[in-house]
C-alpha cells in the first residue's frame, strides 16, 4: 500500500475491514450487546477461523487508519490506529478519516481517485433495487400486484444476485480500464464494492450472516463476468455512457421480468440412508416419536438454519397427525403412509420460516425469502430387513424452492436437507441400537 492512502482506499479498504471486525468481535464473539447471541460450537475450528478472519481486518483497519492519520498530518497515528477500535468513538473516528482530504487529493487523477466515480452508480443500483423492491412489496400488500410477484416473494433473486453484481463489474471494469487501471485492479474494486454491499446490507440488518455467505460464491462469479465485458469494451464508444446505463437498466428489468414473470420454483427430492445394528420392528418404534434429539454442533444450523428438534405423532394409521419441531417453529403434517416395520410417509401441511436470520449484529432479521423460498411438500422413510438382520433406514423429503437462480440455491439446500436428514436417522440409529428402556 502507498504511504499515502487515499480517501477512495480508505473508504474502501478500512471502512469494510473495521465495519466486519467489529460486527463479528464485538456482537458474536464476546457479545457486548444485551440482545446479541455469542458464538457458542464444539468445532473449534470454525470459530477459530471466524476470529481470525476478524482478528486480521482489525489489524488491517488498523494499519491503514494510522496511515491515513500520518498522511493528513495527525498527531500520533499509532495512538488512531487504536482508537478506532473504541466503541461509537472509533465509528467517528473512522468516519472522519474517509471524509476528510486535501485539495490535492480532490484534483487527483490517479486511477484510484478517478475509481472513487465507482461509488456513485453502486449506490444509486443499489437505492434502485431497494426502492423497487420495498415499492412492489408494498403494491402487493394493497393488492394492486400481479400475482405472479407475491408468488415469487417479492425477493428478485436474478436482479439482486446476477443483476447487481454484473452491472458493479461492468462499471469496475469500464471506469478502472478508462483511468489507465489493469484488470486486477478492475477485479479488485468490483470485489472490493461487492463485499461492501454485502456489510451494509447486513448492518442495515436486512440480510443476514449465512444468506450473504452462501449468495457470495454466485455474486463474486456474475461480477468477474461483469469487469471481463466492461474492462475489454472500455474502449469503445459505448464506453462512454451506453455501456455503464445498460448494465444498470438491466437490473431494472430484472425486476419486471421477475415480477410479472417470475422463474418456476424448483422441486426436489433428496434422501439419505443409515445401516442400524437392529431389527426393523425396533427401528419403527423408534420412527413414531422422534425425542430427546442431542443440542446441535452443526455450524449452520447454529447460525440459524431450521433443523429439527424431535417429532410426536398423535395416533396410528393413516390420517394421524404428526407434529416435526423444527429450531424455527412447528411444522404439521399428516400421515399418507403406515406400514409397520417397512414404511412411514407423511403430507406437510405447512413449513416454518427455513432460518432464523442472524445479522453481524445479533439481531435476528425477519426476511421476506425465509418464508416463501422454501417449503416442504412431503418426506418419509423406507426400512429394509438386511440378510443379517440390520436394517436400512431411509429418510427421504420433498421440497420446493422458490428462489432465483433456483438451480444455484439448490446446491446449498440439498446439502442441508442431507444435514438434517442424518441428524434424525443417526439419532433413530443410536436409540435404536441402546435397546428399549427398562
Amino acid at each position: 500500500m502507498n504511504s499515502k492512502p487515499s480517501r477512495l482506499q480508505t473508504i474502501l479498504l478500512m471502512l469494510p475491514t473495521w465495519g466486519f471486525a467489529h460486527a463479528v468481535l464485538i456482537f458474536r464473539v464476546l457479545p457486548l450487546n444485551p440482545n446479541g447471541t455469542a458464538l457458542v460450537t464444539n468445532k473449534i475450528l470454525p470459530f477459530v477461523l471466524l476470529l481470525g478472519l476478524a482478528g486480521g481486518f482489525a489489524l488491517l483497519a488498523s494499519y491503514v487508519a494510522a496511515r491515513r492519520a500520518a498522511a493528513l498530518g495527525w498527531s500520533l497515528p499509532p495512538v488512531i490506529a487504536l482508537l478506532i477500535h473504541v466503541p461509537f468513538l472509533g465509528a467517528g473516528i473512522a468516519l472522519w478519516l474517509a471524509a476528510t482530504g486535501d485539495e490535492e487529493e480532490r484534483n487527483s487523477a490517479a486511477p484510484m481517485a478517478v475509481a472513487g466515480r465507482l461509488v456513485v452508480p453502486f449506490i444509486l443500483g443499489t437505492l434502485a433495487c431497494w426502492a423497487l423492491t420495498w415499492g412492489c412489496q408494498y403494491l402487493i400488500e394493497l393488492g394492486k400486484f400481479p400475482l405472479g410477484l407475491k408468488q415469487a416473494g417479492g425477493y428478485f433473486g436474478l436482479a439482486i444476485f446476477a443483476g447487481l453484481p454484473f452491472a458493479t463489474g461492468v462499471s469496475s471494469g469500464v471506469i478502472l480500464r478508462r483511468a489507465g487501471g489493469t484488470f486486477s485492479q478492475a477485479i479488485a474494486a468490483s470485489m472490493t464494492l461487492i463485499g461492501t454491499i454485502i456489510l451494509i446490507l447486513c448492518a442495515m440488518a436486512m440480510e443476514g450472516i449465512i444468506c450473504v455467505v452462501m449468495a457470495a460464491p454466485i455474486g463474486a462469479a456474475v461480477a468477474f463476468f461483469g469487469v471481463v465485458g466492461g474492462y475489454f469494451l472500455a474502449r469503445t464508444k459505448a464506453a462512454d455512457g451506453t455501456l455503464q446505463s445498460a448494465a444498470w437498466l438491466s437490473i431494472v428489468f430484472m425486476v419486471g421480468l421477475e415480477g410479472w414473470n417470475p422463474p418456476a420454483p424448483l422441486e426436489a427430492t433428496t434422501s439419505s440412508e443409515v445401516i442400524i445394528n437392529a431389527p426393523a420392528a425396533r427401528v419403527w418404534a423408534e420412527l413414531h416419536d422422534i425425542r430427546d434429539l442431542p443440542a446441535t454442533d452443526n455450524f449452520l444450523f447454529q447460525f440459524g438454519i431450521a433443523h429439527p428438534m424431535g417429532t410426536v405423532t398423535d395416533g396410528q394409521g393413516v390420517g394421524a397427525a404428526r407434529l416435526c419441531k423444527l429450531s424455527t417453529g412447528d411444522m404439521p403434517e399428516i400421515v399418507t403412509v403406515w406400514k409397520p416395520g417397512q414404511e412411514l410417509r407423511f403430507k406437510v401441511l405447512s413449513t416454518p420460516p427455513s432460518m432464523r436470520e442472524t445479522g453481524f449484529f445479533g439481531k435476528t432479521i425477519d426476511t421476506t425469502h425465509i418464508h416463501s423460498a422454501y417449503a416442504s411438500l412431503d418426506g418419509g422413510f423406507k426400512l429394509t430387513t438386511l440378510p443379517d438382520g440390520r436394517t436400512r433406514l431411509v429418510g427421504e423429503s420433498h421440497y420446493l424452492l422458490n428462489i432465483a437462480p433456483a438451480s444455484y440455491w439448490n446446491l446449498w439446500t440439498e446439502e442441508i436437507v442431507h444435514m438434517v436428514q442424518r441428524r434424525v436417522l443417526e439419532h433413530v440409529k443410536t436409540r435404536a441400537e441402546a435397546g428399549p428402556k427398562a
